[in-house]
């Protein structure tokens, strides 16, 4: 029997409704990402990762589509490992474990679930791991160099907010503020965020705060965070919404409007087509186009954020309370708990000595490498892994890279090094231990010839580089 899409929940008008946005947002958020770090980028596997996502927003409501965009953004993340940004790591344990569910579905039912059902199944899983990695960043903030106004993270990023004029901002006063409110809000948005009396609360709150992140530079965070908040949505959004369009006309026929241009056959290649154009233009003009991108991509998250607010007074305006599922924490699959445990665990890689990078600790001062240890309550004898114990100092390579990421003091765990050298057998390199700043060793040469092969480890475990305390 063929698989065919299926929905049976009487609530399969809200739950399409509720995925659609979900899809069209985390689409958004894959190109928004590609643009802020490789802009108009086309010879990689992301540009699949875009033509997939341009499908999605032209129709959102197929799970195909979803599912297709979410398989090619696994294989590009995939490809990309272990050097891959925390929000992405993220985007692939999502992902992986939709598409697992999806599956396990399919075979079981012979049928694709429908976008109401997968959606009302995947939404707790993108609850709650929304709210571990906010609740990790911000016990990764629990340490010495945060809340030192010296080195803290908050004061360059603060500064950034109005990054068309730093003028604006070049003040002393504004960094306690910094520092204790982006602790103040990082803690509080779980909270909020995790009791559905307070959600809307905390969605207002979180979208004031992706918003400022967004200005100062933190799009590709904030744009998937803004799509992930979709699973904190009251259940009777999507009624409200279309309460409100019904009371516009004006709203109703934008609204078809927009419909009629994403279903028309020329929508998909056009898009694509402005795509391969923007390449085109932008590679000729790259500090123009870099600057052009930037600008924009801050400013379309701010635009989300401004027009979830005013959906939200209009959807507000309707009157009565908001309705919100039950247990809507509580996962509903194998696929899903795999994930959140793959979360945690990536949560506790820092504090295990597993790896630093990719591990939810975003802009957070967090030392754990060798003797620079800086935890507030989380004490070094939770360490259990000796990977990042050993910090190393290069003197000398024959690898451009690695010359540059070792200059300006910079330290490499020498485990790190190792995974460096056996990816790039023709590299070579001189360096000598250090203990606490000082040199404590003699000089010794390593190759990727007498390293063993690791090619696990060498995949999912990558440490930052290790500067001494100076800033962010």
């Amino acid at each position: 029997m063929g698989t065919r899409v299926h929905d049976r929940s009487p609530a399969d008008a809200d739950g399409r409704w509720l995925f659609g946005l979900f899809a069209v947002l985390l689409a958004l958020s894959l190109i928004l990402h590609q643009l802020w770090w490789d802009g108009f980028e086309v010879l990689s596997p992301h540009f699949l990762v875009i033509l997939a996502a341009l499908w999605v927003m032209l129709g959102p409501t197929s799970v195909v589509r979803l599912l297709i965009m979410l398989a090619a953004e696994v294989l590009a993340v995939a490809v990309d490992m272990p050097g891959v940004g925390s929000h992405t790591f993220l985007v692939l344990v999502l992902g992986a474990c939709v598409l697992a569910y999806a599956v396990a579905t399919t075979l079981r039912n012979r049928r694709l679930p429908g976008p109401g059902a997968l959606f009302a199944r995947s939404a707790p899983f993108l609850r709650v791991s929304l709210l571990l990695v906010y609740a990790t960043a911000v016990v990764a903030k629990m340490n010495t160099g945060f809340f030192d106004p010296a080195y803290s993270c908050a004061v360059p990023l603060s500064a950034r907010v109005a990054w068309f004029d730093p003028s604006l901002l070049d003040w002393s006063w504004r960094v306690v503020p910094a520092i204790w409110g982006t602790v103040a809000i990082e803690l509080a948005l779980p909270v909020l965020l995790a009791i559905p009396r307070t959600r809307m609360l905390g969605l207002v709150v979180g979208g004031a705060f992706h918003a400022v992140l967004a200005l100062a530079g933190n799009v590709p965070f904030s744009a998937l965070a803004l799509a992930l908040y979709v699973a904190f949505l009251p259940s009777d959004t999507p009624a409200r919404v279309r309460a409100v369009i019904v009371q516009r006309p004006g709203l109703r026929a934008w609204a078809r409007r927009v419909r009629g241009w994403a279903g028309s056959r020329a929508a998909f290649p056009v898009a694509v087509g402005g795509w391969l154009a923007c390449a085109a233009v932008f590679s000729a003009e790259p500090a123009a186009g870099r600057e052009l991108i930037d600008n924009g991509t801050r400013l379309v998250v701010v635009a989300l954020v401004l027009a979830a607010g005013v959906v939200v007074v209009l959807c507000r305006a309707q009157g009565g309370p908001t309705a919100h599922p039950a247990r809507s924490l509580r996962l509903g699959h194998p696929a899903f708990a795999v994930g959140i445990a793959l979360l945690v665990l990536n949560s506790l890689s820092p504090y295990l000595g597993l790896k630093t990078e990719s591990s939810f600790t975003m802009f957070s001062n967090l030392k754990t490498e060798g003797p620079y240890w800086n935890h507030a309550f989380i004490p070094e004898a939770v360490k259990v892994f000796p990977y990042q114990d050993q910090l190393v100092r290069v003197t000398d390579t024959n690898d451009p890279v690695l010359e540059q990421r070792t200059r300006d003091d910079a330290l490499l765990v020498r485990s790190e090094l190792e995974r460096y050298l056996r990816l790039r057998p023709s590299t070579s390199a001189t360096f000598v231990a250090v203990d606490g700043g000082e040199e404590t060793a003699r000089t010794t040469r390593a190759s990727a010839a007498a390293l063993p092969a690791m090619p696990l480890l060498d995949k999912v475990a990558k440490f930052r580089d290790v500067r001494p305390p100076r800033g962010c």
